[in-house]
């Protein structure tokens, strides 16, 4: 009698730990990958979110009718001050996932959250199903100004009362020290996107030109025998990287360049109309 009694116990909990094994398995998976740990300010934050449906329901994400739906959460400095974000939109379009399917979709956080002030940020992504919170493991990356290396001053032919902030700086990333380019609007405080020019060799100090049309140049060694160069334009209401390419030579301009490495072969082509952008001012 107690032998059958005792059958009966083991046979509950073994049929207990089963049914707690197929409930926790059946969850959804959620993951936050950081591009990088640390990022200069106004650089784009990227961040890749991962889903997978591992329970038998129909996971539906920003359906029209759906009630699953999928956040990121940051908090600066004290773990209970968390953002809020600044952008309505949603962070991924409408997805519907079957059991078993997976979801990848790469988002830059500092188009939703305020992140350009420098500090300690935690993230971490959240699905809510059917009133259930599923959550990643929490990231944590920070927000750093840069070394910096060389600034200067654009001013707008008719926008006397403002100017635009370039400031150059540097940073170690993967071991190797990098060169950024940051962007301030003053006095709106607009912070444009940070652009990372690539790896920085202090064998020579970098060069940024600005001339009065808005082409603005950025030269920089990236190697012992290679340089870098970088052309934007800068117009009062948009920024437009529309050049990056190796240099053996900073010293030379863009045509005499080609005229050392393809002779008298480029004075015959004909010389193309610039682009007025001063038009646009």
């Amino acid at each position: 009698m107690r032998m059958a009694r005792k059958a009966r116990v083991w046979a509950f909990l073994a049929a207990a730990l089963l049914a707690a094994g197929d409930a926790a398995a059946q969850q959804i998976e959620v993951s936050l990958t950081l591009a990088y740990t640390v990022f200069v300010v106004g650089e784009p934050v990227l961040v890749e979110l991962g889903v997978v449906n591992a329970t038998p329901d129909l996971l539906d994400i920003g359906g029209p009718q759906s009630r699953d739906a999928v956040l990121v959460e940051i908090t600066k400095g004290d773990r209970y001050s968390e953002l809020e974000a600044f952008n309505p939109a949603p962070l991924v379009d409408a997805v519907r996932l079957k059991p078993g399917q997976r979801f990848q979709h790469k988002v830059e956080l500092d188009k939703w959250f305020p992140l350009i002030k420098e500090g300690k940020y935690v993230a971490r992504a959240v699905i809510v199903h059917d009133g259930v919170r599923y959550e990643s493991s929490k990231k944590s990356f920070d927000v750093v100004p840069g070394l910096p290396v060389k600034d200067a001053v654009q001013m707008f032919v008719k926008r006397r009362e403002s100017k635009r902030l370039f400031k150059l700086v540097s940073w170690s990333r993967n071991q190797s020290e990098r060169l950024f380019l940051r962007m301030e609007d003053d006095p709106d405080g607009k912070v444009w996107d940070s652009i990372d020019l690539g790896p920085l060799l202090r064998l020579t100090a970098p060069k940024l030109d600005i001339s009065p049309e808005g082409e603005v140049t950025v030269v920089h060694r990236a190697t012992q025998d290679a340089f870098i160069r970088t052309v934007l334009w800068s117009l009062p209401d948009s920024v437009e990287v529309v050049e990056r390419n190796n240099l053996l030579d900073p010293e030379i301009s863009a045509s005499q360049r080609v005229r050392a490495l393809y002779g008298e072969m480029a004075e015959q082509e004909p010389e193309k109309e610039k682009k007025a952008w001063w038009k646009f001012w």
